[in-house]
């Protein structure tokens, strides 16, 4: 199986890199100076106050997708409902396991979602959403875990971008839900990369089950130095905003040039913005080819279901180069659209 936003972003460069979603990793340097290595079991568990038989420890977030969906579809689970725009590996994989997929436009809103729940099926989706950033707080994530409940339904929520936007992960409800994090977005190491699970104990002893059988073992050094990470997540969170906020006032101040021809969809602390064309003739796709021509590369929105757009990172560029890549953007938009 081909994942055609990972070959994009294997082919292209540009001198001017938005396609990341991540932020300017962490160096190894500034984490040894943040303190020694810990129990990163002990971190997590204190973290989102849960006990230990509701965590499993995976190699990354997709590992943990990969995971979490086979062991639902080994409870009995047949049919998955995904949304469109959403971020390509978890629209791919449902069908790459054999279950039957549903998939959801959304528009403003992921509680749109809700009424898609079916009994016996599971929810998979991105929260925050990849690529709008829209999301759904502690609350609606509540008010999901009743519905699911009720209907004897399931949700998969990958969270790798929760971090960004709520700083409070304690007491996330549990019954019928899994959450998939990683240190990929947050966290960010070139050096290191370590994922965990949380969710009801009975589906997490099948993921650790499932963990043993494909992939065990995760480093002990990874984990270790995980935990130096977690521990010092406050420092982490000022790092990561002092990168992105700055790129995310230029955004605001610089589309307004744009006027109806384009819309951002940027959620407050994220690292990435969609920006959906209303212009006709010109679509994600060829956006995102001309913008190569002039060394900018994003990423278009047919990778995410929806061709009607590009994915901007914020979180992996300097303020200066993200201020001049943002005014090719929008000079390419304002020169292609055509009344």
């Amino acid at each position: 199986m081909e994942i055609g936003h990972f070959t994009w972003l294997r082919t292209h460069t540009a001198k001017y890199n938005l396609s990341s979603s991540g932020v300017m990793p962490i160096t190894l340097d500034e984490l040894l100076k943040l303190g020694e290595p810990g129990d990163l079991v002990q971190e997590l568990t204190s973290l989102y106050t849960i006990d230990r038989g509701n965590l499993a420890l995976t190699h990354g977030t997709q590992e943990g997708n990969f995971a979490a969906l086979s062991a639902l579809k080994e409870l009995g689970i047949e049919e998955v409902v995904t949304v469109i725009p959403e971020y390509e590996p978890i629209r791919a994989l449902p069908r790459f396991l054999g279950l039957r997929q549903v998939e959801v436009g959304i528009h403003e809103s992921l509680t749109e979602t809700f009424n898609h729940v079916k009994p016996g099926t599971v929810l998979f989706i991105s929260n925050p959403n990849n690529p709008t950033g829209m999301y759904l707080n502690k609350k609606l994530l509540w008010e999901l875990s009743d519905i699911l409940r009720h209907k004897n339904a399931y949700a998969v929520l990958d969270s790798i971008f929760l971090e960004f936007v709520d700083e409070d992960l304690r007491e996330l409800p549990t019954e019928n839900m899994v959450y998939t994090f990683s240190t990929s977005k947050f966290y960010t190491m070139n050096e290191l990369k370590a994922g965990w699970v949380i969710g009801e104990e009975d589906i997490i002893k099948r993921i650790n089950g499932i963990i043993d059988l494909v992939t065990p073992l995760v480093l002990n050094l990874d984990l270790g130095y995980a935990a130096i990470l977690i521990r010092n997540r406050e420092w982490i969170r000022k790092r990561n905003m002092d990168i992105i906020m700055p790129n995310a006032e230029t955004l605001r101040n610089l589309t307004k040039a744009l006027g109806n021809k384009a819309k951002a969809h940027y959620s407050n602390y994220m690292p990435i913005t969609y920006i959906e064309i209303n212009c006709r003739g010109l679509t994600g796709t060829v956006l995102a080819e001309e913008l190569l021509t002039k060394d900018v590369l994003v990423v278009p929105g047919k990778y995410f279901g929806k061709d009607n757009g590009i994915r901007i990172g914020l979180g992996t560029t300097k303020p200066k180069d993200f201020e001049t890549a943002m005014k090719i953007i929008i000079d390419v938009i304002n020169s292609e659209c055509h009344d």
